[in-house]
């Protein structure tokens, strides 16, 4: 299954024929500078997102062993009171870099799948919202180059916006 939060790396695919949900994607990430118990990436993925997913110990800790048995994460060191502390392994590492170095792909699906959200939460097609999350996927395709000046023009619309934010801020109180 390939679906808008499955994301694979084209070179990896005998590896990697599933793709990787978010969560699995943001445990390789969370795993590549340190190692981490199975409640140190509840706690994290709950700071992450102010709370608003906290996930069980029920999905956490299979998706865990799964990943330990594909090789992508092991077992480091069983600490006090049997805390289990894992670690990324080498295959882990690829598949991260893999998927993160075929970005402009998963960026155009996270922009497909935002869109839904935006239509479903914001009522109706919200073009500002549609139009900021092209913004973002066109900076990221932006040449090295051209960075600083896609900078100060992200910057004076930022700006823009605040004035505008401000503006309305003032007409509400």
């Amino acid at each position: 299954m390939k679906g808008p939060l499955r994301f694979s790396s084209e070179r990896n695919k005998n590896h990697c024929k599933r793709g990787r949900g978010l969560i699995q994607l943001y445990i390789l990430h969370s795993l590549k500078n340190e190692q981490k118990s199975g409640y140190d990436l509840i706690k994290e993925i709950a700071l992450k997102t102010n709370d608003s997913w906290v996930p069980s110990k029920g999905t956490l800790y299979p998706m865990l062993t799964r990943m330990e048995e594909e090789g992508l994460i092991a077992v480091s060191e069983t600490g006090k009171r049997s805390k289990t502390l894992y670690q990324l392994t080498d295959t882990g590492r690829t598949t991260l870099q893999n998927i993160i170095s075929d970005k402009k792909a998963e960026r155009e699906k996270m922009y497909v799948f935002s869109g839904l959200l935006f239509e479903i939460f914001s009522e109706g097609s919200d073009p500002l919202m549609t139009d900021s999350m092209k913004i973002h996927l066109i900076a990221g395709n932006i040449r090295p180059e051209k960075k600083n000046e896609a900078h100060d023009l992200i910057t004076r619309c930022l700006s823009e916006l605040e004035r505008l934010d401000s503006h309305e801020c003032s007409n509400r109180e």
